[in-house]
């Protein structure tokens, strides 16, 4: 039996149940969502693949008039604990297939206006949003964050606690605040080369 299956039997008793999924756009085959979670919102805009499975504490949120799918999460993809993921319903956060993410990672393809000059506070402002995608395969550590307008290429990681506000192509290990490429593998020499 595969890690995925052992932890798809721990934790299947407490995953939100089918009332809850109908709320999504669309919520994959043996996919779960660990209870508890502390933000379910706009699921009218999360679309979810098959046998993707988001740890406890999660939050989901879509912001906005929905009218499309602005969270997409794809088949496979394992999230640890604590994930944040808020869009709006003008812009997609697009997660591919088969990736890994460990805990406390934090998506957004939105932010608060921050113009001085309106007069009024920026909580108040209108969100600006700019599209994020993760291609199929990545490797997301713990405590990433992951800002407006940023793709991260295929097969692709980002290590521990880094800042992503640039995007990063295919094959390649990124790090730090902001994060920078440090490696890309070299397929002639199958290895990773440093940068």
């Amino acid at each position: 039996m595969s890690l995925r299956h052992i932890v798809y039997e721990f934790i299947k008793r407490r995953k939100i149940g089918t009332l809850k999924k109908r709320n999504f756009y669309s919520f994959g085959k043996n996919s779960i969502i660990e209870k508890p979670y502390l933000q379910l919102s706009g699921l009218k805009g999360v679309s979810i693949g098959n046998e993707v499975t988001i740890l406890k504490n999660c939050r989901l949120a879509v912001y906005g008039e929905i009218s499309n799918e602005s969270i997409i999460i794809g088949d496979r993809t394992y999230i640890g604990f604590g994930f944040t993921a808020l869009s709006t319903s003008s812009s997609t956060i697009k997660i591919g297939k088969d990736v890994l993410f460990a805990s406390n990672v934090l998506i957004s393809s939105e932010n608060h206006g921050i113009d001085p000059e309106l007069g009024i506070p920026y909580m108040n402002q209108n969100l600006t949003s700019e599209d994020v995608s993760i291609d199929d395969g990545c490797w997301i550590g713990e405590k990433v964050i992951i800002l407006p307008g940023v793709h991260i290429g295929k097969n692709s990681i980002v290590g521990a606690g880094s800042i992503v506000t640039k995007s990063i192509p295919d094959y390649s290990i990124a790090a730090g605040n902001p994060a920078r490429v440090i490696k890309k593998y070299d397929f002639t020499k199958k290895r990773w080369e440093k940068i």
